[in-house]
């Protein structure tokens, strides 16, 4: 079973589209995916999308895990997604 982390979750649309592709390759069907993020709330609604896409493909033997905690969420993982927001600037703003 492969262990797929994505340290910055809260990219839903990001996530979103990733899982969904992820979760229809048969080597991934009993796939873990690890959701990780620092805003608690935009964690919650990652989940609850990601656990919508399991209902909806009815992939019953994939499971999901969601931490804070950055290294809970690397331990024993076989790839790593990052997809944090760096940088923000303003439109018009000098860097």
């Amino acid at each position: 079973m492969a262990k797929v982390t994505f340290i910055g979750a809260g990219s839903l649309v990001f996530t979103n589209n990733l899982v969904r592709d992820l979760l229809t390759f048969p080597a991934f069907e009993d796939i873990t995916i690890c959701l990780m993020d620092i805003n608690e709330e935009r964690l919650g609604f990652a989940k609850k999308m990601v656990e919508g896409i399991f209902e909806a493909g009815n992939y019953d033997s994939a499971k999901l895990e969601c931490t804070m905690n950055r290294p809970e969420a690397l331990k024993g993982a076989d790839g790593v997604v990052c997809t944090i927001l760096a940088n923000i600037f303003r439109f018009g703003e000098k860097t």
